[in-house]
């Protein structure tokens, strides 16, 4: 852990939050949604949805996405996915 004062790189931010890893779904309290971590930088967390939207976000806000959340990103990128093809309506 980094002393006060001490530089700290993105490198250390990993080690320091072990509970987040990319490729985590998250929740993002900040914006209310599941999401991706898609990358870390410094104490911000790069968020990621199957919709293309990607944002950045301060790690304290964000937290491991439960069993619901989980499902509701999946359903989020098969509903997506559908759109795509043209197979579901709007």
């Amino acid at each position: 852990m980094p002393r006060q004062g001490d530089e700290v790189s993105s490198a250390d931010w990993t080690s320091t939050l072990p509970r987040l890893a990319v490729g985590m779904v998250v929740y993002d309290r900040r914006y209310d949604m599941p999401a991706t971590i898609a990358d870390f930088d410094g104490p911000m967390v790069c968020l990621t949805r199957p919709t293309g939207l990607a944002w950045r976000s301060h790690c304290a806000s964000v937290r491991p996405a439960t069993a619901y959340e989980r499902r509701q990103l999946r359903a989020i990128a098969r509903l997506h996915a559908q759109r795509q093809r043209g197979a579901a309506p709007a």
